[in-house]
This record gives C-alpha cells, sequence and structure tokens, in this order.
C-alpha cells in the first residue's frame, strides 16, 4: 500500500482521524482478528503510551498534534524511519514509540504495534484522512 509517486513523509502530512483499532492474536497457527471494543482499549491503554485524540495532525516542520475537539492536547516530533516502514514518535520527556506503518495512501494511514494482552499480538489503528477546506479565492 505504500506508493511509490510519493514519498512516505510527503503523504503522511495532514489531518487523519482515527476511525478503528483491530487486535491481530498470534500464535502457532492461525491468525485470529478482531476488532476492539471500548473496554478492551482501556486495558490496552493501561500500560502503554496511547493516545486518545480524535485527531492526529502531522505538519510539515515533523511536528505531531493530538487534538480532541478541536483543542490541542499534545505536541511531538515524528520521524519516518527505515525504508518509510517506521514511525517514530519522540516525546517532550525523550519517550520514543515506534509504530509500524502497514499502509499509507492519499485517503488512508494503517499503523501497528506488537502488544502482549495475555497472548501476543499486534494492534492495528487505521486512519482516514480529513480533507482540507477548500476556499474559493477572491478575484
Amino acid at each position: 500500500m505504500l506508493m511509490d509517486t510519493e514519498s512516505p513523509e510527503s503523504l503522511i502530512l495532514g489531518d487523519w482521524e482515527e476511525v478503528s483499532w483491530k487486535y491481530e492474536k498470534l500464535n502457532h497457527n492461525n491468525v485470529l482478528d478482531f476488532d476492539i471494543d471500548d473496554f478492551q482499549k482501556q486495558e490496552i491503554c493501561r500500560n502503554l503510551i496511547i493516545h486518545k485524540a480524535e485527531t492526529w495532525r502531522f505538519g510539515p516542520d515533523r511536528t505531531l498534534s493530538f487534538l480532541e475537539g478541536g483543542v490541542i492536547k499534545e505536541d511531538l516530533k515524528w520521524n519516518i524511519k527505515g525504508r518509510g516502514n517506521i514511525l517514530e514518535l519522540q516525546h517532550q520527556n525523550t519517550i520514543v514509540e515506534d509504530y509500524q506503518v502497514v499502509g499509507i495512501s492519499e485517503n488512508e494511514l494503517v499503523v501497528q504495534f506488537n502488544f502482549d494482552l495475555q497472548v501476543r499480538g499486534i494492534v492495528k489503528m487505521t486512519f482516514k484522512r480529513i480533507p482540507q477546506k477548500q476556499y474559493a479565492q477572491k478575484i
């Protein structure tokens, strides 16, 4: 899903709305995939830095703002590493988080992180781009 024409650094710029979390249970025989409800999300968030924001805003200055109800809750720095497949978030207190970029396109961003919730697995977060408002220019 990574596109060759645009770099991940340019594709990620803008506002993204979180639309889903999915947990993929990994075991030796197969993979089990299911949606995460609010209670499960709270359990996961208890021991991790999880950003409870409606919108993630990636700026060209590599600032990532977490917004809730249009209000900035937190600012940190972002960086795309590797071959465009690692999203690194650096907090003010020097804590660093790494997400695997599963896919990025003009309208969708999918990242995942490893998690041990009783059974080893992956949490996949999906975002949809929030379109920029286009205003007619007065002549």
